[in-house]
């Protein structure tokens, strides 16, 4: 018997459908150890960390343990990341206890039973570079938030605040998005507007006054207008990219309302139960078999001028180049009716239309000429449809048509009549949670197993609040983030925090040891502060 050990009891489920009756897969239910909850946990002068079975699970491994001792394999199928790689690593240190019995390592990104023989046939060992790497994450976060929390709620006098590598540069962001607004100042301008039967055109200057305008309006008082020019040209739209984490968790905020950790929690049990792949990824790399299969469906149900190509993107550095884009594993297997449905039928559209042809454009200008003198400018008028729909046969386009009749050039019309039309500047947008999401991503501050426990925990610890769909700093936001600029400001420093997560992309790779990073991390963000570097 071999003995297959995964982290989710669903996960668990859906491999058994899968695997013949020579395998035996338990789930250990997540993490079984982690640092203590009520303590530091780390010793400060070696930087060892001290884990400790978590709450229930030395039972659950107990089960497992004895499961072990009938089995001539054990293979550790948590998921590929270095949390899931901290798991395998946990029950490898257990079970070599146990019994003299081969414990090797696993790797899938999606259940199906192809990707699971494929994992098999290539087992091999722990990775622990990815361990070591999650070593570092774990200690430097446990030392900034054990060790300066503290800090911030007694100079602050607020019980329960709290400081975090990720957390404080992500509410940065949303204060000083929310102080831009308070600065703003809104600015009104003119355009003329000719309103004609079936179009409008506008006069190619802006005013900033409407004094300013009069003049304007005097001379084109019942004035006939000539079209000068007709221009016309296609425009071909691209097919998107297809969904990495935060593509997902923005899209699905924004078309479905979802929380990005409702999109998360979603995302994984979609793949748990063999939906989609891994939903962790920062990659938009698709299997070119997979891509293969798509295109040949595409085909056979919309038509071969439907049909585009797998395309090739440059990727991030830290991007790992086993990891694929988040795609389903089939056209045909479709969770049954909810919210569930709803995601998978947008990773369903956006995998679709990322192979798909691009959209077809017509644009018109037409520039017309007020038959008058004193008029220095022309009006125009701008027209855009859609000729082609391309991949926005798949997903939606956020486009709108501005139709305009046939025009020929020397035509002479009429407008019905002329206004002055009023506008203004508008004050930038708050963050929604996935504006937020694809912000950090550009900036390189978190990874997507972060980002929903960072907006999460800002939530959580009274920071933001949810208003209208946008996050909304409270006034202990703005308290906390003036207390980390004046005190700590590597840590909500948007470039250090992201060459934070490039030094443990660095262990990861195995090219720098986990310690001196933590050490050298932590040093640089308190030196300078009132708080003193307790490590040595």
């Amino acid at each position: 018997m071999i003995l297959f050990l995964v982290e989710s009891f669903t996960k668990a489920k859906t491999i058994s459908k899968y695997l013949g009756k020579d395998y035996l897969v338990k789930a250990t239910g997540g993490h079984i150890k982690d640092l203590p909850e009520d303590q530091l946990g780390v010793d400060l002068e070696t930087l060892n960390p001290t884990f400790l079975w978590r709450k229930g699970k030395k039972k659950l491994f107990d089960e497992i343990k004895k499961s072990s001792l009938k089995a001539q394999l054990v293979l550790l199928a948590t998921d590929p990341d270095r949390e899931g790689e901290a798991i395998s690593y946990f029950l490898w240190e257990e079970l070599r206890k146990v019994k003299n019995i081969p414990i090797r390592r696993v790797y899938f990104y999606e259940i199906t039973k192809s990707a699971l023989q494929k994992a098999i046939k290539e087992q091999t060992n722990i990775n622990m570079n990815l361990v070591k790497a999650q070593f570092a994450r774990r200690v430097l976060d446990r030392l900034i938030g054990y060790l300066l929390s503290p800090e911030l709620q007694k100079s602050l006098n607020i019980r329960g605040l709290s400081v975090g590598r990720v957390q404080s540069p992500a509410l940065r962001l949303i204060v000083e998005r929310e102080r831009e607004i308070q600065s703003f100042k809104k600015k009104k301008f003119y355009y003329i507007k000719a309103v004609f039967e079936e179009f409008s055109a506008y006069l190619g200057v802006r005013f900033e006054k409407p004094d300013n305008a009069k003049p304007y309006l005097e001379k084109l008082k019942d004035v006939f207008f000539e079209v000068k020019e007709v221009q016309e040209w296609e425009e071909h739209v691209p097919p998107p990219k297809p969904f990495n984490t935060p593509e997902l968790q923005k899209t699905a905020n924004e078309r479905l309302g979802f929380s990005v950790e409702k999109t998360t929690k979603l995302a994984q049990l979609l793949y748990e139960e063999g939906y989609i792949t891994y939903p962790r990824t920062d990659a938009h790399r698709m299997s070119p078999e997979k891509a293969t299969e798509f295109l040949q469906w595409i085909e056979e149900n919309y038509g071969v001028e439907y049909v585009g190509r797998l395309r090739k993107f440059r990727e991030k550095a830290h991007v790992q180049s086993a990891h694929e884009c988040i795609r389903p594993t089939s056209l045909v297997k479709k969770p049954p009716p909810g919210d569930s449905l709803m995601l998978f039928e947008l990773i369903v559209g956006r995998t679709l239309a990322s192979l798909s042809t691009p959209a077809v454009l017509k644009n018109t200008k037409v520039m017309l000429a007020p038959l008058t003198q004193g008029i220095p400018f022309e009006f125009i008028a701008k027209g855009r449809i859609l000729v082609f729909d391309g991949w926005t046969r798949f997903e939606d386009y956020d486009f709108k048509e501005e139709k305009l009749p046939k025009l020929e050039k020397g035509q002479i019309l009429k407008p019905q009549k002329i206004i002055l039309e009023e506008r203004q500047t508008e004050p930038p947008k708050r963050y929604t949670e996935g504006s937020l999401v694809k912000k950090l991503e550009s900036l390189g501050i978190g990874r997507p197993s972060t980002y929903a426990t960072i907006i999460k925990t800002l939530k959580e610890r009274g920071y933001v609040v949810v208003e209208k769909g946008y996050l909304k700093p409270t006034e202990t936001a703005f308290l906390v983030l003036d207390y980390l600029m004046e005190n700590f400001p590597k840590l909500v420093d948007y470039q250090y925090t992201a060459k934070m997560e490039e030094v443990l992309d660095l262990v990861e790779e195995g090219k720098k040891d986990w310690k001196s990073a933590v050490r050298e991390l932590f040093k640089e963000i308190t030196d300078g502060s009132p708080y003193p570097n307790k490590l040595p």
